[in-house]
């Protein structure tokens, strides 16, 4: 089951040391104010193990996420999505995944630097608009990512 058609989409995705970036998809509630918020207790409640957080939320669910807020998985494989990132600036490849484009939002955990950005996904270079970084136990500084302002 997926959410409608108005629902906020994102891709959690994590950084590699080549410059690119992999991630899956998350169908439901992906606005900084409810996906952002539950990735953020997530890591901190994994005492900030940045690998342990990829290795359970992204490499281990390859086929997705209805709602990774209530653990829902996609019934079906969306398959991985990627792009370059050089360590500010983000970029969807559309030849890996055609659906980059019909998510919202991009959250990218940085393991070198300890961070999770946040980015407006756009056909172009994409800057952050949000960032937190995570200390060796895991808490976060700011503890939220900034919120966004729904259009009616």
């Amino acid at each position: 089951m997926y959410c409608s058609v108005v629902s906020t989409r994102a891709i959690v995705a994590y950084t590699s040391p080549d410059g690119t970036w992999k991630g899956v998809w998350n169908d439901c509630n992906s606005d900084p104010q409810q996906l952002g918020r539950v990735l953020l207790r997530r890591i901190v409640s994994l005492k900030g193990d940045l690998d342990r957080f990829i290795a359970q939320f992204i490499d281990g669910c390859p086929e997705g996420w209805v709602a990774l807020d209530k653990n829902e998985r996609c019934a079906d494989p969306i398959g991985m999505f990627g792009g370059k990132f050089d360590g500010i600036v983000a970029t969807c490849d559309p030849s890996i995944n055609a659906l980059c484009s019909e998510a919202q939002y991009l959250y990218l955990v940085h393991r070198p630097k300890r961070r999770l950005f946040v980015f407006n996904i756009e056909n172009r270079d994409m800057r952050p608009f949000g960032m937190v970084t995570f200390d060796d136990t895991g808490k976060a500084k700011p503890s939220r990512l900034p919120s966004v302002e729904r259009e009616a």
